[in-house]
C-alpha cells in the first residue's frame, strides 16, 4: 500500500497547469481542482495528465 502525500507545495510545473473547479464550502474552505501535463512534486508524468486538488482554509494554509 502506497501512502497519498497529506501536503506538498509547488509553483507551476514544467508544462502546462491549468485550474479547472473552485468551490468554497460552509467553512470557507477554498477548493480548486485541475490538472498538469508536468510532474507533481515527487512525482515524475509518465503519459498524459496529472490531477490536483488544493484546499485552502481562510488563514491560506494548505
Amino acid at each position: 500500500v502506497i501512502k497519498p502525500k497529506q501536503w506538498t507545495q509547488q509553483l507551476g510545473a514544467s508544462s502546462v497547469d491549468s485550474g479547472i473547479g473552485v468551490t468554497v464550502d460552509s467553512s470557507n474552505n477554498i477548493y480548486v481542482t485541475g490538472f498538469t501535463s508536468g510532474g507533481i512534486v515527487g512525482n515524475a508524468n509518465s503519459v498524459g495528465n496529472d490531477f490536483f486538488l488544493v484546499k485552502q482554509n481562510t488563514n491560506c494554509v494548505k
